[in-house]
């Protein structure tokens, strides 16, 4: 039961707007949980900007690599180059599980540095393997940190009308909000999409492990 009339906007949009409309400078990365809305909230600040956009997710079935992250690169400079001054958007979602993506993303940003191409960066994934692999090594001084956490109570309550027993029960996650009131539906969309792909994607490319089925 949900009392959004409106799509709900989380107080770090406005400050993830201010850092868009700034000049290029740094790219910007998102960083959090999985399902606190990464991608809802910077498609809502980018489409409302009113600059030209490209959103591209390496979160797909199939096997993405250097060479997929350099041709929707060089798609978005072009993009770029045809919006003029004013420039343009890059979104990489899920970025961290391209391999090697922090070395290819730093020779592209400083590429378009030295080029002076007018392309904004802004990188979505979970906050461990962003950080933990490449923003800190290869592409340090290059970047931003906007994190994303779990959903507070007064936004719980403002977007759902959430008491203080139902958030400490249910936690901070928007996309099972609305199903609170089937307990078996609930539960099982926390375990499918929550832990499950927390242990079978994020987990496993976070360190070496040799024994998934005894982690599980």
């Amino acid at each position: 039961m949900s009392k959004q009339a409106v799509p709900f906007v989380r107080p770090q949009s406005a400050e993830f707007a201010k850092r868009l409309a700034e000049p290029r400078r740094f790219i910007i990365a998102v960083a959090g949980p999985r399902q606190v809305g990464k991608t809802t909230l910077v498609r809502q600040v980018v489409d409302s900007s009113g600059i030209p956009a490209r959103y591209a997710s390496a979160d797909e079935p199939t096997l993405r690599g250097s060479e997929w992250l350099s041709q929707q690169w060089e798609a978005a400079r072009i993009e770029a180059r045809d919006a003029g001054r004013g420039g343009s958007v890059l979104v990489i979602d899920e970025v961290q599980k391209l391999p090697g993506w922090a070395e290819t993303v730093k020779r592209l940003w400083d590429e378009d540095s030295a080029a002076r191409r007018a392309l904004k960066v802004i990188l979505l994934g979970s906050a461990p393997l962003l950080v933990g692999r490449g923003l800190t090594e290869s592409l340090a001084g290059r970047f931003e940190l906007l994190h994303l956490p779990h959903w507070s109570l007064p936004e719980m309550k403002a977007a759902f009308g959430w008491t203080l027993d139902q958030y400490v029960f249910h936690g901070g996650y928007p996309g099972a909000a609305p199903l609170v009131a089937e307990p078996a539906r609930w539960a099982r969309y926390v375990l499918d999409s929550l832990i499950e792909t927390t242990i079978s994607r994020d987990v496993l490319l976070l360190s070496r492990v040799d024994k998934p089925a005894l982690l599980r």
